[in-house]
């Protein structure tokens, strides 16, 4: 059996259809003669494939998707010509074939490495090179009926983990156990991991199962929580601490099909809760019940942000609110779709428009120090009734 027939086999493909319509958007974006991408989920997105190479998007031509490795995979998954790269040094030449009178390129300035950023102006030194990040997220941002569509179906698998989360809870249990409970039940219903954060890290990141004083330690993401981690080599995420009664456990997981990311947030624990963590989740419930009527078009993300932090604001634990002391964040959302922190965000200064069919994970979360966290994240899709949960799970503060 050949390589196309293998593939077809046992992967799904992005649908030609999706793909072409997504490159027509971007040439009406493009100011520059060709695109020239070179960032894996933006090829994805453009050309439905993960191979190593360069896309190119003419402003007047066909797509051609230039393959490093592997080739004859690139021409299985994308519906567009693949040719043969080869070598970076043969960029210029291919380059010209295309559009032999080259003037200007746009390509990811946010994530573009200064050796080759030097290359490219070394071989083409009469060419602008021009950013095209801005177009590209805004495009990411507004989902289609079938991404919308497979990102329901990573809620499921998400779903499906902290279900078993909560079904093998025990006193004694390490958070790192748990963890893999979980993790092995999304992987058998087709969780791909692979997280990916736009131009920042997220290295490993296998789902949070954090419980009791482990769930407030900070670390070095830009995020409410860390936890301990498994060593100062992976100092975030689930540690070997034991599991105790009468302490909050946070599932915040992250499900991932076809690439697509949905991100959920949940907490239980083994009976008895503390007052202080209910009170703080009752907060927190408020929060989704506005976020519900809000989360439409047109409204503003910044707006909406100092609408949770005035919420906020009125109780006795709004200094422990998305962090404590210096380590608190500025922001309660992030787009998901391809990668973690996609347009738009509802944060602090984020001036952005909402659109019809953006999808957010907003994850308001209270920090105590020494004792514990709680929270609840869904990610939401933006529609003209409001913020519709993708992550339709349980919402309650779950003691067992």
């Amino acid at each position: 059996m050949n390589i196309e027939n293998i593939l077809k086999k046992y992967t799904n493909l992005v649908p030609e259809k999706e793909l072409k319509k997504r490159v027509e958007n971007l040439k009406k974006t493009l100011n520059a003669d060709t695109a020239m991408l070179f960032h894996p989920p933006d090829i994805y997105y453009f050309a439905g494939t993960k191979q190593e190479g360069f896309l190119i998007i003419p402003k007047d031509k066909e797509p051609v998707f230039l393959a490093i490795k592997h080739v004859e995979r690139a021409k299985v998954e994308t519906p567009f010509d693949v040719v043969s790269l080869g070598s970076l040094r043969n960029l210029k030449d291919r380059l010209l074939e295309i559009v032999p009178d080259l003037k200007s390129i746009a390509t990811e300035m946010d994530l573009i490495t200064f050796n080759l950023y030097t290359r490219i102006k070394k071989a083409l030194p009469e060419v602008e090179i021009m950013d095209i990040s801005p177009q590209i997220r805004a495009l990411k941002a507004i989902k289609s009926e079938w991404e919308i569509e497979i990102m329901k179906q990573s809620a499921e698998i998400v779903k499906a983990g902290y279900k078993a989360a909560v079904e093998n809870l025990r006193e004694g249990i390490t958070e790192i156990e748990l963890n893999a409970i979980a993790l092995c039940e999304m992987r058998k219903l087709g969780h791909e991991s692979g997280e990916v954060m736009r131009g920042a890290r997220m290295e490993g990141f296998l789902g949070h199962i954090l419980s009791g004083e482990a769930a407030a330690i900070p670390s070095y993401a830009n995020a409410p929580l860390n936890g301990v981690g498994l060593s100062p080599a992976m100092p975030a995420g689930p540690s070997r601490k034991r599991i105790l009664k009468g302490e909050p456990v946070i599932f915040d997981f992250f499900g991932t099909y076809m690439g697509y990311l949905v991100d959920m947030t949940r907490t239980f624990g083994l009976a008895p809760i503390p007052d202080k963590f209910k009170e703080a989740y009752s907060i927190i419930e408020d929060i989704h019940s506005f976020l519900r009527e809000n989360l439409k078009p047109n409204q503003n993300g910044a707006q909406i942000f100092q609408e949770v932090i005035n919420i906020v604001s009125s109780t006795k634990y709004a200094e422990y609110f998305m962090g404590y002391g210096k380590d608190r964040v500025n922001f309660i959302g992030h787009g998901v779709g391809l990668e973690i922190n996609e347009f738009p965000f509802i944060a602090k200064g984020f001036d952005i428009e909402l659109k019809e069919n953006m999808v957010v994970a907003v994850e308001p979360k209270f920090i105590f120090p020494g004792e514990g966290a709680i929270g609840l994240e869904n990610t939401y899709l933006i529609t003209k009734d409001g913020g519709i949960p993708l992550t339709d799970a349980n919402e309650e503060l779950t003691e067992i």
